[in-house]
Order: structure tokens, then C-alpha cells, then sequence
């Protein structure tokens, strides 16, 4: 299979905007294991199923990227999360002010 070139960064340093030619699907999780081995982090995440008594653990998607990765990932999560709480306190504050 022939490889798809990618368009490269603009002039401006930003990535174009991202393609989807495999019809990757959004999936839902609230349970996540971690491994780790000494190059890279294997996140598996799964969705915890309860129906009628009967619970199951269902796999939703396995994701492996270098730990230098992973350390970004976690950088940009920890802004992201601290801007979101950010947000939330001064909304509750506003409200709370009415």
C-alpha cells in the first residue's frame, strides 16, 4: 500500500487541520489501566457495564505512545483541567454573587 504523504506545517507552525480517511469513532470510558515498560505507555481504556446485576468490563480502545509523549500528554491535560476548574469556580462565584 502506497504511503499518504501529509501536508507539511504552515508557515505559521500550526499542523493542518486533522483527517479522519479511516472513520476513527469517539467512544465513551470511565474505567483506564496503565502500563508502562521502560520506552513506552500502553493506555487501555474500557467501559464498565452494569445491566441487570451483571456487570462486564468492555474494551474500548488501546492506545501505545513513547513516555516522552505521554509526558505532554499529561502537561497539556493539567492546563487544560486547571483552566476548566478555573472556569467552573469563577461561573459558581457569579452565580452565587445573583
Amino acid at each position: 500500500m502506497p504511503k499518504k504523504s501529509r501536508p507539511a506545517k504552515t508557515s505559521s507552525g500550526q499542523l493542518p487541520a486533522p483527517i479522519n480517511p479511516h472513520g476513527v469513532q469517539s467512544v465513551y470510558a470511565n474505567n483506564m489501566e496503565a502500563v508502562f515498560s521502560t520506552m513506552d505507555a500502553r493506555l487501555t481504556f474500557n467501559e464498565i457495564i452494569s445491566d441487570h446485576g451483571v456487570v462486564t468490563v468492555e474494551r474500548r480502545a488501546h492506545i501505545v505512545m513513547p513516555l516522552q509523549h505521554l509526558q505532554a500528554v499529561i502537561q497539556v491535560l493539567n492546563s487544560s483541567f486547571a483552566q476548566l476548574e478555573e472556569k467552573i469556580k469563577t461561573q459558581s462565584e457569579t452565580t452565587a454573587k445573583k
